[in-house]
């Protein structure tokens, strides 16, 4: 996979393609098939709603290799769906697409957050995220899962 990468905005034509990637990142961590089968509605991509919110997709060689979403909040901004190819994982495409959320966040105000899986949380804090709490998020077979919410102070 190429060090070489773009960031775009995606179009309702990234759906199909995004969906895909999202699911093959998140079994990347070895998820049991069931959770990911339970997850499939959070993991998928409609073109309404790329259309709808800003998406950002990183390509490489004519390829999607990841994505993220920003929405905003009351209190300012979420990142959403940050997802990154397995294959073109710790090539910069992940700290590209959350430096590009935090400059449009910068330009229009208000805080980073996002809610962050358990497996990504170091990944956010090198890049300079904190926790600022948990959510329950149970599963079969794990009761007392959660999920970390991230702040990024700057």
């Amino acid at each position: 996979m190429s060090r070489e990468f773009r960031i775009r905005d995606a179009c309702p034509e990234d759906a199909a393609c995004l969906t895909a990637l999202a699911r093959r990142a998140k079994a990347s961590w070895e998820y049991p098939a069931a959770w990911l089968d339970q997850w499939a509605a959070e993991l998928a991509f409609e073109p309404a709603y790329l259309s709808a919110h800003r998406v950002r997709v990183a390509e490489s060689g004519g390829l999607v290799v990841g994505v993220a979403a920003l929405e905003p909040r009351p209190a300012g901004w979420e990142i959403e769906r940050l997802w990154v190819d397995p294959a073109a994982q710790r090539l910069g495409i992940g700290r590209a697409l959350v430096d590009d959320a935090l400059a449009h966040a910068a330009r229009h105000g208000g805080r980073v957050t996002v809610l962050s899986d358990p497996q990504a949380e170091p990944f956010y804090v090198r890049l300079g995220a904190i926790r600022i709490g948990t959510e329950p998020a149970p599963m079969p077979g794990a009761p007392e899962r959660a999920l970390p919410r991230l702040a990024f102070a700057r």
